[in-house]
């Protein structure tokens, strides 16, 4: 697929490693609850739920800039939509146990477990499972929040969590089960885990990598989970100056490992692929006997500030990996800088038709400043939404618009930033008319900061907790 690259919105910031905190990337310094938001156009009234999404906002009662935006704290902007009206905006800081230090409060959920040594920053990302709301990051336990995003304490799935949890889960859309990992710069390094519907853990193995990878994603198939062992590596000892302690080894390769979800105990069969780093999966299903992987490909720069910005890449590959004779393929299905892909996750390790991604422009820094794109993988074509000059899109998510409704029949959710007014809106737009006008537009009270990823959580999936999405 190729598509006409468009000209880069101006948004102030100076990349990610020792980011000047402008524009999009400036944190807001305050809470806000609002209501009765303003809508321009019509919201759907099937859209019954909460549009949640996390991003890297600086406390003040941290002192100075933590010299990466990554390291910076969790914070949690939600929508709430019912029966055709956005009813509340809210935005609450994640009180991780480092917040409540640096603020005086008591550890959110009681004492710290000294066996946790691992710091959760809860910035990367926000889910719901088994009728919970969790924020997560790249290492330690997930917090829980309330369906109004109020911090209600670390989460270790009822005492079956025994290590780290990273920001990726994929949920089975048949069977309800929640399939994670989490890495450690200790051995074993990264370990499997999978949650049923009811949020206990009923399967936990070691994953035998070659050394202290940073797995920030993996995908499932129905029959497999796909782990990507790639050289991103802990650096020791930590970078001077601070910033995130990763390094880029090209020595150590890379490979795609495939575990039966269906054999426990069974190993991990490894295939070496080119060298390249993938910061983020879209999907992976099975074709036959061969699996099928589909997923960004970058340069690492916005990880380990290295290369030169000028020298960065991004585009969409497939990998097949025939089971039985071991050869692996490797494709670029579509060279447009799209990041961030998402799916309609009913189709989660299925084959699927579309797919949607943020667009991701290089000048020279790393910034989210473009529109977003939609995949037709049947047509080999790529579509453009334009937000318009002086904007910046988020990461989108696709609702379907009913159960049982087509593969893009539904709507596409994302936070716009506009640097003329500095503030963000959340836009609507119909999947089948995806180049068009939104639907709906809603204007919110203050800026939404850069951040990674959200969700959409429908009311009957937080019926467990009393006055969800009320």
């Amino acid at each position: 697929m190729q598509f006409e690259r468009a000209e880069p919105a101006l948004v102030s910031g100076s990349g990610i490693g020792g980011y000047a905190a402008r524009g999009v990337l400036a944190p807001v310094d305050q809470e806000i609850s609002a209501t009765d938001l303003p809508v321009t156009g019509a919201l759907p009234p099937e859209l019954d739920g909460l549009y949640l999404r996390n991003s890297f906002n600086a406390h003040p009662a941290h002192s100075g800039p933590s010299g990466h935006l990554f390291l910076e704290g969790g914070m949690i902007h939600g929508v709430r939509l019912e029966n055709g009206r956005a009813r509340w905006y809210r935005n609450r800081w994640v009180v991780t146990d480092a917040l409540a230090s640096a603020t005086g409060r008591p550890p959110p959920g009681g004492p710290v477990d000294r066996r946790w040594t691992a710091v959760n920053l809860a910035n990367i990302s926000v889910i719901a499972h088994a009728g919970r709301v969790l924020a997560l990051g790249e290492t330690g336990l997930p917090y829980e929040l309330s369906a109004e995003l109020e911090t209600i304490g670390r989460y270790d799935f009822d005492g079956g969590l025994a290590r780290s949890m990273t920001a990726h889960p994929k949920r089975d859309p048949d069977t309800g089960d929640l399939h994670f990992f989490g890495y450690w710069p200790r051995r074993p390094y990264v370990t499997y885990f999978c949650a049923d519907r009811f949020g206990r853990i009923i399967r936990s193995e070691a994953i035998d990598v070659a050394g202290a990878t940073i797995m920030h994603d993996f995908a499932i198939t129905q029959r497999f989970a796909v782990f990507i062992d790639q050289p991103l590596l802990f650096e020791r000892p930590p970078r001077p100056g601070g910033g995130l302690p990763f390094r880029w080894a090209p020595e150590y390769g890379s490979r795609l490992g495939v575990l039966d979800l269906h054999r426990t105990g069974a190993p991990v069969r490894w295939f070496e692929i080119d060298t390249c780093f993938i910061p983020h999966v879209m999907n992976a299903f099975d074709d036959g006997n061969e699996v099928v992987l589909r997923a960004a490909v970058s340069s690492p720069y916005y990880m380990t500030d290295s290369p030169a910005p000028e020298e960065v890449s991004l585009s969409l590959h497939e990998w097949r990996v025939d089971l039985l004779t071991g050869r692996v393929s490797d494709t670029c299905i579509a060279d447009v800088p799209g990041e961030f892909p998402r799916i309609d996750e009913r189709r989660v390790g299925r084959t699927h038709r579309y797919g949607y991604a943020t667009e991701i422009l290089m000048d020279c820094d790393w910034r989210a400043c473009g529109g977003l794109f939609k995949y037709d993988f049947e047509r080999g074509s790529v579509m453009r939404y334009d937000v318009g000059a002086d904007a910046a899109a988020s990461e989108a998510v696709f609702v379907p618009a009913r159960p049982g409704a087509g593969e893009d029949e539904g709507w596409v959710l994302c936070y716009v930033y506009d640097a003329r007014t500095d503030r963000s809106s959340l836009i609507i737009i119909d999947a089948q008319r995806f180049a068009g006008e939104p639907v709906a537009s809603i204007a919110l009270p203050q800026r939404v900061p850069y951040g990674a990823h959200g969700t959409w959580v429908a009311r009957d999936a937080l019926d467990r907790k009393e006055g969800a999405c009320r």
